[in-house]
């Protein structure tokens, strides 16, 4: 179990480092094995691959995670938490927490520091209390599959999480007792997957759709180099919203056909569910699937009452038409907000189990005129690339390669700070930054440079200020100065602009950057370097 005692003969470098993704309704698990190549995917929970985020919390008792939680969300949903990723490192006045608590069973209130909490009967619990349940049943189901203890891994994070979201996470698998040899962007982990590091420059778009969420991610590969340039997502978009609209199918048939009203009763709704979610499965393969649906509660050991229906893969199309039209349109959205177009892009992967419906697939071949990459499972994608990145790292730790420890970026005009250099890419490293005027005629432009990890600038310590003169008088917006951050790895930071009449024009500032001591150990397979948009 996590936390326990290597078994004898064993050492600690020897242990294997999971690759994890921790979804919004599942947790895959990862790694691969001494002497092999590719990763493979450790059966979680009854053999299969994957087991439910979920987690209940019986009065009294041990919390149930995985299935046997998910089968309470219908009878005890005050007690059962899912998509629990969703609230880590949340406010409890932020848009996001109160946009899901009228969703859900389970009550949301303010914590500490306005931090969102769940309570869930008598016992109130922070987000990372009740992930740390999730990868703690993780780690021990691992254990018991590898026949080894389980202490490290590297854990896959999607994009769009700002530092203090990363540092819930973190917390949660230290809970768990686990630890986190290295956080990675959800699209890295499935460009590595892919091969991506091996394959030259590229530019991808990864569409995630999960159960609960949709997110789109343009990405631009130059080496090990990994830069996310554009992202974009829908919180409320994924395969839950076609399964319940099968269930209401479902329900509706049957009331008609055999006059039962199985909403009114929520052992048989679950089990209603269950089987609309089960058919969706079956018919990404099938044309048409045969349901059987209990009509009647009995005494455990009789046979109830069956209702039985046909359900067709053009009924599933006309109830996910509008669903589809909808991702379609945010690909889209995302690319246009880059200035790009769908025939800039190299590849599309599909992830997620929402991705695989036949139609989605058909539609987004159409949007970009050719067939999206699917031959990786799409739910086990994620895992299989951070236990790539895993395997990299237990080859060795890195020697003499530098990252950054403390981001560093610039004051945006209404007081935000903006990240031009992320935590944890290799050193050194240069980024380019575009500055718009804000005024007319402005012919003079301060720039704030910061380090941290703080959304505002009050947040993060200031390194000093540059001011830019002799702007081209123009409309506000329409002149910019172009402005290079280049790190080196000794934690200088060197400002200059490859502007036209600015050669001279070299500031260094010094920050809490530098390399890290040289390891011991050989150095890993490949590194990898993630970047930001800037």
């Amino acid at each position: 179990m996590p936390g326990s005692e290597p078994p004898s003969g064993s050492k600690k470098k020897d242990l294997p480092i999971l690759g994890i993704d921790l979804g919004m309704t599942s947790a895959v698990a990862a790694w691969v094995a001494p002497n092999a190549e590719a990763p493979t995917i450790i059966p979680l929970e009854k053999g299969l691959p994957a087991m439910a985020a979920v987690a209940s919390f019986p009065p009294d008792r041990t919390p149930i995670v995985g299935r046997a939680a998910r089968d309470l969300l219908t009878t005890a949903p005050a007690e059962t938490v899912t998509g629990v990723k969703r609230l880590l490192g949340r406010k409890a006045d932020s848009q996001a927490v109160r946009d899901l608590s009228s969703r859900v069973g389970f009550q949301l209130v303010s914590g500490p520091d306005g931090d969102v909490m769940i309570r869930v009967g008598e016992r109130v619990l922070n987000p990372a209390e009740v992930a740390a349940q999730i990868l703690a049943q993780v780690a021990l189901l691992a254990t018991h599959h590898l026949k080894s203890e389980v202490s490290s891994c590297v854990l896959a994070v999607p994009a769009y999480f700002n530092n203090v979201q990363k540092a819930a996470m973190k917390e949660a698998a230290r809970l768990a007792g686990l630890d986190v040899v290295k956080l990675v962007h959800e699209p890295t982990a499935v460009a590595l997957a892919y091969g991506y590091n091996r394959a030259g420059d590229s530019r991808i778009v990864i569409l995630d759709m999960g159960g609960i969420r949709l997110d789109v991610s343009v990405m631009e590969i130059t080496g090990n180099v990994f830069d996310v340039v554009a992202t974009g997502g829908d919180p409320y978009l994924g395969g839950a919203n076609l399964d319940a609209r099968i269930a209401e199918w479902i329900l509706a048939n049957i009331k008609k056909k055999f006059g039962k009203d199985l909403a009114q009763e929520p052992r048989l709704l679950m089990k209603v569910r269950t089987a609309a979610e089960q058919a969706k499965r079956e018919l990404s393969r099938f044309k048409a699937v045969d349901l059987q649906i209990p009509l009647e509660q009995v005494p455990r050991g009789e046979k109830p009452k069956i209702g039985a229906l046909r359900l067709k893969a053009e009924v599933i199309d006309k109830l996910a038409e509008d669903l589809v039209s909808r991702v379609v349109a945010l690909v889209k959205h995302v690319l246009k907000e880059r200035g790009l177009t769908p025939k800039d892009v190299d590849d599309v992967i599909l992830v997620g189990g929402g991705t695989k419906l036949p139609l989605l697939r058909k539609r987004v071949a159409d949007a970009f005129g050719k067939e999206p990459r699917s031959e990786l499972p799409p739910e086990e994608v994620i895992a299989l690339g951070a236990a790539l990145l895993a395997d990299s790292i237990s080859r060795g730790t890195g020697a003499g390669i530098g990252v950054v420890k403390e981001a560093v970026g610039i004051a945006l005009a209404d007081g935000r700070y903006m990240r031009i250099i992320d935590r944890d890419s290799k050193l050194p490293i240069t980024r380019r930054v575009m500055i718009p005027t804000i005024r007319d005629a402005q012919e003079t432009l301060e720039l704030d440079l910061f380090q941290g990890l703080g959304e505002d600038i009050l947040e993060n310590d200031y390194l000093g200020t540059i001011v830019y003169q002799g702007i081209q008088p123009a409309k506000a917006g329409e002149a910019k100065v172009v402005v290079d951050l280049a790190l080196d790895a000794n934690g200088m930071l060197v400002v200059t602009s490859p502007e036209d009449g600015r050669g001279n024009e070299k500031y260094e500032f010094t920050t809490k950057n530098g390399a890290e001591p040289p390891a011991a150990a050989p150095a890993p397979s490949f590194h990898v370097a993630e970047g930001r948009p800037v």
